[in-house]
């Protein structure tokens, strides 16, 4: 195997192995193993080692295949989250099971999803889906029968169980509102959230406001390129001379991001800084 060794600001060195072929055959953090994986003929990855045998917080992950190359069967170290999967003969997924959950997809002949039923210990649910010409998703007619949606024009859905939807003529979203259900007393509380873009097309502020009032205002910031490299976000707090009174925060809460390219590697706040190592290619 091939290894690469690579040290980000402020972390211990990361080192990964690669097989001849070049597919990922491990990783290291400082003298720390992080992951190593086992592959076949066909270098599929069958079992996926985290940690080493001497932490406590070690366990495997193993994986099978169906004949036709799709996934057949995974085994966690914890039982409890084995899963098995199941499909038709036009390859469609069509069940997964584990040791506490079942669920089985169901198609329409076009290939749609039409529903799902869950059985549990102490479960049993069946939850249908309906789609118009263009395969858009329509209102549960079970939870809305008042719905008479049967189509959303120009293919944008202006209504799901929980909100309304407004967009703006190049097809943004620029408003979502909760759906307030017929025969329940509106108490002015339903949230709204509303979204600006610049001439990019880009998310350039958001705010949310409910019972009249702004709850939570942010603000997105992007270099040259497009990628965003910073947001700030003002939320509704108490403030120190009232029991009841609150108003947005004085100063805004901010994130910055940094990148490698087109890959993000750096998420920071005040108060932490995750940064994410890729492997080469």
């Amino acid at each position: 195997g091939l290894a690469n060794r690579l040290k980000p600001d402020g972390l211990p060195p990361v080192e990964w192995l690669t097989c001849g072929s070049g597919h990922l055959a491990g990783m290291k953090l400082g003298d720390r193993p992080l992951v190593e994986y086992t592959r076949d003929r066909l270098h599929r990855e069958v079992q996926r080692r985290f940690g080493s045998d001497s932490l406590p917080d070690s366990y495997e992950l193993t994986t099978t295949y169906t004949p036709g190359g799709q996934l057949q069967q995974q085994h966690l170290t914890l039982p409890q989250l084995d899963r098995e999967y199941g499909y038709d003969e036009g390859g469609r997924l069509v069940r997964i099971s584990g040791p506490q959950q079942t669920r089985e997809y169901r198609y329409s002949e076009a290939g749609r999803l039409t529903g799902v039923h869950t059985t549990a210990a102490n479960l049993d649910i069946t939850l249908p889906y309906a789609t118009d010409p263009a395969g858009n998703r329509l209102p549960d007619p079970e939870f809305y029968p008042q719905s008479s949606s049967t189509v959303w024009p120009d293919n944008r859905i202006t209504e799901d169980m929980q909100y309304r939807y407004r967009y703006d003529r190049y097809g943004r979203l620029t408003e979502k509102t909760d759906r307030i259900p017929e025969g329940v007393i509106r108490m002015h509380d339903e949230r709204t959230h509303r979204y600006d873009y610049d001439n990019q097309h880009r998310l350039v502020r958001y705010v949310r406001t409910q019972y009249g009032e702004t709850q939570a205002e942010g603000r997105y910031i992007y270099d040259p390129t497009g990628r965003r490299v910073g947001k700030r976000v003002w939320k509704r707090e108490p403030v120190h001379w009232s029991e009841t009174r609150t108003e947005l925060s004085a100063r805004p809460y901010e994130t910055w991001y940094g990148w490698e390219g087109d890959r993000l590697t750096t998420v920071q706040t005040q108060q932490r800084r995750v940064q994410t190592v890729y492997a080469p290619g």
